[in-house]
């Protein structure tokens, strides 16, 4: 989820193999925000074993708790992950890739995704990833509105799911010091209700001078069972998916493409007492276009969204980066922040 913010403070603090970044906002969605990311290191044993916390909370109504646990076991890393929110006043925009900024009814949601996945390595190249992951998702006082009427599906009581998920990845060397990455995933849910998908991206990343960094990268994806999908769980594209000039189900459908095109320049670098960086601070404009659809087939450069904007990126320790974003779309300005790459 994005949720949009004026960065009111930032203090980043790393001692050893602990970092946390503390961030302090408000918005008219969120109310005041509080929240930050926490990453440290368990035990001094080899291979490192790492577990972080993301966590905020926001007086209107906006609640995330999400522990995560990173381990070496045999010549992979597992990845365990517990993601908890609730939202209260959410909006949806109704069904389709031509919904209107200016009329939404609202929802309040509660959702927990339990997940662990295994990634291994098949050659210097290829990796390999399989795993489990669970999810329950509810939505309650919703506004009464004729949007509702558009989803194919009406999952709207408590559902409990349960599946499999897997995902091939290749990252191959490419010249200017950069790497292009080519990777398929999907996943399958079963209990309450069963729905899947499957997706596939790439993305080419050139450093081609000191600090400097260019990325572009396209996604595609594949929904399937709409009709069965939990409202939380539906298909489409918005800021939770990285388009950050809209607001989160602003285009939703059974298929999506997103684009994307970043320029990235480092101007700060702080070291610590060992010459590593313990404190970076970079600047980034971005560009980005994107469709949703009923299929593929409908996806094509006809009523093609575009947004476009910038940021800062914050890293600490090398193991943690923040992002804040301003992205323009046809909303006006829409501010978002985040621990992970945009794309």
């Amino acid at each position: 989820m994005k949720y949009a913010i004026f960065i009111l403070s930032i203090a980043a603090a790393a001692a050893g193999a602990f970092t946390v970044l503390p961030v302090l906002g408000y918005s008219s969605s969120t109310g005041f925000l509080l929240g930050g990311y926490l990453v440290t290191q368990i035990g001094s044993d080899q291979p490192v074993t790492m577990f972080s916390v993301d966590t905020y909370y926001g007086t209107a109504g906006v609640i995330k708790f999400q522990p995560a646990l990173t381990q070496v076991i045999h010549q992979g890393i597992l990845n365990s992950n517990l993601e908890c929110r609730k939202i209260l006043d959410k909006n949806w925009f109704g069904w389709g890739n031509n919904t209107d900024p200016d009329s939404f009814a609202t929802m309040d949601i509660e959702m927990v995704h339990l997940t662990s996945v295994y990634t291994l390595p098949l050659s210097e190249n290829f990796s390999v990833s399989a795993g489990l992951d669970a999810r329950h998702s509810s939505v309650f006082n919703r506004e009464e509105s004729y949007l509702w009427e558009r989803i194919p599906g009406e999952v709207f009581n408590p559902t409990q799911t349960a599946g499999a998920s897997a995902a091939v990845t290749g990252v191959f060397p490419v010249p200017v010091n950069g790497d292009l990455l080519f990777e398929t995933q999907g996943f399958f849910q079963a209990g309450d209700v069963s729905y899947s998908g499957i997706s596939g991206r790439v993305r080419l990343q050139v450093r081609p001078w000191e600090g400097g960094e260019l990325a572009a990268g396209t996604r595609l994806y594949r929904h399937f069972n709409v009709e069965e999908t939990p409202v939380p769980y539906t298909s489409g594209i918005g800021a939770h998916n990285d388009f950050r000039g809209y607001s989160d189900y602003r285009f939703t459908g059974g298929a999506w493409v997103l684009g994307q095109f970043e320029a990235r320049q480092r101007i700060l670098t702080l070291k610590d007492e060992n010459g590593q960086p313990a404190l970076t601070l970079a600047v980034a404009g971005f560009a980005e276009a994107g469709r949703s659809g009923e299929n593929i087939g409908e996806l094509s450069m006809d009523d093609l969204h575009t947004d476009a904007g910038g940021g800062i990126r914050i890293g600490a320790n090398q193991q943690a980066m923040m992002r804040m974003d301003a992205g323009w779309g046809d909303q006006g300005m829409i501010l978002s922040t985040g621990f992970n790459s945009a794309f």
